[in-house]
């Protein structure tokens, strides 16, 4: 296991961190090459060793909690994380924030998780799952059922945490058929298991989503912790009947615990769940769900719920007037802006429109950012020129890339491909694979079917998000502890140096 072995100083005022293979507890500190000093790590400053570890990579900074008893209680307390965050917050770069881009694809999703991760603006960082995709969460104590042919899918994501579900129909032991859901943060290979569903299994259609509630630590620097939130899980159930204003929702609770069964009220009649609706999945943004409110293959509007304010009951926003019978409408979210993604029904699919959402609080208005016609599309990559110059080429969302506003994913057969839509040139992402049907020689396009609400943008944020969150009363006893530490620390190096002044004085 890699440790610190030294620190040298350099003329830029940055700091170099040394890493060695063997357990060591001595830090050396180079003022210059031929002038070392030597500290006992034990004797380091706090102050001193926080400015080292707030510049670590945050992967970098969970893995050296093993250094030392010392090293994990320092980067594991409540006040090193939210500085940590803060430091993280003023220095950040938007565009270049890692994240990992996860498709669960197939009829049968038990097996095929495909996980790309990408580390700067366009660049893909390559270790994408090609074989066994639960691989990818094989820290989850239901992948072995999944292994043997339990239904098992990736629900819902928000930030670094996804919202896991499994069917278990087959322990007749345990009584009927029941959902299991878990949320889980792939980086720290936590997880937790919400309470079982306590209500009868339904047949209708239901959409699920998943929210977190972030609290803020600095509202003047417009920073968030992760350290502390609740978070809710909706299954929304689909109306059984067309024009519905009350729409019927379970709904779970990280405050209580605890699932409750609920009518939410809607301004306007809702329609059953159809294709379109239930391929687009729901979406999070600026704290409110959004889905897809169809009606005889038309686009009716995206349906706004806020799941911590469920009194207020649903809004309802308008779609774009140019949507036409038939459209495919895939919302999704670009940095808390609502956007669409729009493709023609007719045309033979040969363009794509994206809007966005502007005046998000006082009803909005859509603005077309980007339209698209795959025929003018250009890649180093020939098979996808041909795909795209095709009379019906088959582009598809998968998902907005979540820190560049004019890239999207696009599945091309069985193609994961990055489109730029200001220079619509096409760079290859990854690929699909269903070993089963092309060993069987059936190379349907239904094999490479990937639809919105099974793809998830997993990010990377300042701090991994903690599985479970502890308790508002914990964390905010916790800080209180270590500022009072912090100002009896600063009293006590005061008084060190007056007394020290005093006696050179004398």
């Amino acid at each position: 296991m890699a440790v610190v072995e030294s620190i040298k100083s350099t003329n830029t005022d940055s700091l170099v961190v040394c890493y060695k293979r063997r357990k060591r507890r001595r830090i050396i500190i180079e003022e210059e090459p031929n002038d070392p000093i030597q500290i006992d790590i034990e004797k380091l400053p706090d102050a001193l060793l926080f400015e080292v570890l707030y510049r670590l990579p945050c992967r970098w900074a969970l893995q050296y909690r093993s250094v030392s008893k010392r090293w994990c209680s320092l980067i594991s307390h409540p006040q090193f994380v939210c500085s940590y965050i803060h430091h993280r917050h003023q220095f950040r770069k938007s565009d270049t924030d890692p994240f990992t881009l996860v498709l669960h694809y197939g009829k049968q999703f038990n097996s095929n998780i495909l996980a790309l991760p990408f580390y700067d603006d366009s660049g893909y960082g390559g270790g994408g799952s090609d074989g066994d995709g639960l691989d990818f969460l094989n820290f989850l104590p239901d992948i072995e059922l999944a292994r043997k042919g339990y239904t098992f899918s990736i629900e819902a994501s928000f930030n670094d945490l996804l919202l896991v579900g499994g069917y278990l129909s087959r322990f007749w032991h345990l009584g009927p058929a029941f959902w299991d859901y878990c949320i889980c943060n792939p980086l720290t290979k936590q997880w937790i298991t919400l309470r079982r569903l306590p209500f009868p299994n339904s047949n209708r259609v239901v959409l699920v989503g998943f929210i977190c509630n972030l609290y803020s630590c600095d509202k003047e620097q417009g920073c968030t912790t992760n350290a502390h939130y609740s978070y809710k899980v909706v299954r929304i159930l689909s109306p059984t009947e067309s024009n519905t204003t009350q729409i019927h929702m379970q709904i779970f609770s990280s405050d209580t615990g605890e699932w409750c069964d609920s009518l939410v009220s809607s301004p306007r009649g809702l329609n059953p769940f159809h294709v379109r609706s239930s391929n687009a999945g729901v979406v999070a943004c600026n704290g409110m769900l959004h889905w897809v409110d169809e009606n005889d293959r038309t686009i009716k509007g995206i349906v706004v719920f806020d799941p911590f304010n469920e009194a207020q009951g649903c809004r309802y926003i308008d779609p774009p007037r140019d949507l036409c019978l038939g459209d495919f409408v895939y919302p999704g979210v670009f940095q808390g802006r609502l956007r669409i993604f729009q493709k023609p029904f007719f045309q033979n699919h040969s363009n794509f429109s994206v809007w966005e959402l502007e005046d998000y609080n006082n009803a909005g208005k859509w603005c077309l950012k980007y339209k698209i016609y795959f025929k003018d599309m250009v890649s180093e990559h020939t098979d996808l020129v041909k795909i795209a110059k095709k009379i019906s080429p088959p582009g598809s969302l998968l998902a907005f890339h979540p820190n560049v506003g004019e890239i999207v994913f696009l599945q091309f057969h069985n193609y994961i491909v990055l489109c730029n839509m200001r220079t619509k040139v096409l760079t290859m992402a990854g690929r699909l694979r269903d070993r089963g049907r092309i060993l069987a020689g059936n190379t349907s396009l239904e094999a490479y079917n990937v639809y919105a609400k099974y793809v998830f943008i997993v990010g990377q944020s300042s701090w991994p998000t903690p599985v479970p969150p502890p308790l508002k009363h914990e964390w905010d006893f916790l800080l209180i502890l270590a500022k009072v530490a912090s100002k009896l620390e600063e009293r006590k190096e005061l008084r060190a140096t007056l007394a020290a002044n005093t006696s050179s004085e004398v």
